[in-house]
């Protein structure tokens, strides 16, 4: 397995940030429709959200059209993504309902204990501090508020990121800065133990990681409630 390449996580180009907005837009309902789905699983139905690296706000809008009393707002270090964001948003009918801005994973922008839901979808490979953002998201989350945060991981099996490869090219590559990209977020990503390290030395508690083909899944679980003297067992 080779070394970590960082990939830089701000898109300036124009031309690039509108083409993958626009294929976006195109092709990602599926995995909008797996996000919603363990979003609905935790019972995340209204109260405030934050998407992480919202990039062309495809996630956010999509889960505001299907449970309208979830405010989101969506950041992302790039302000052509987010001028894009807002654009899309308009387009699909509610401007007015989600928030998007400029903003860092590591300084999110909102109160202590103040969020219900976070989300960030295929960000982490951006991050080169990966254990502050996990204690940042402990810090935004209410008591039990709920996270979804997908991404890829670089130990996943070569012929599995080869197949996956093939697809990106296939609906994401005609566009010529674009054709390398499933590969360069693979490598800029982490192993699931490195994963599992971050989360260990940050503040955020009751998660558990899981792995689906080239993605990997951290998600909130519930805590266990305090045992009672008066249960029995060992």
């Amino acid at each position: 397995m080779k070394d970590r390449v960082s990939e830089s996580g701000i898109i300036e180009d124009r031309e690039l940030a509108e083409y993958y907005s626009v294929m976006a837009r195109r092709y990602m309902r599926i995995p909008c429709r797996r996000v919603l789905k363990r979003v609905l699983a935790k019972g995340v139905e209204k109260g405030r959200a934050i998407d992480v690296g919202t990039g062309p706000g495809i996630f956010p809008i999509f889960i505001s059209k299907t449970l309208p009393e979830i405010r989101f707002k969506g950041i992302d270090l790039s302000p052509m993504m987010v001028e894009l964001a807002k654009k899309n948003a308009i387009d699909e009918g509610i401007g007015d309902k989600i928030e998007f801005e400029v903003g860092s994973a590591y300084s999110l922008p909102c109160e202590n204990h103040s969020i219900d839901l976070l989300l960030c979808i295929n960000t982490l490979h951006h991050l080169d501090r990966p254990a502050d953002f996990f204690s940042e998201v402990a810090r935004a989350l209410k008591e039990g508020g709920a996270f979804v945060i997908v991404d890829f991981h670089r130990d996943t099996s070569s012929i599995i990121v080869g197949i996956f490869n093939l697809f990106w090219r296939a609906f994401f590559g005609k566009h010529p800065k674009a054709k390398n990209g499933f590969l360069e977020s693979v490598r800029s990503s982490y192993t699931l133990e490195e994963y599992k390290s971050f989360l260990e030395q940050s503040k955020l508690k009751d998660w558990k990681l899981y792995t689906r083909t080239v993605e990997m899944w951290i998600e909130s679980v519930k805590p266990n409630p305090p045992r009672s003297p008066f249960d029995k067992g060992g």
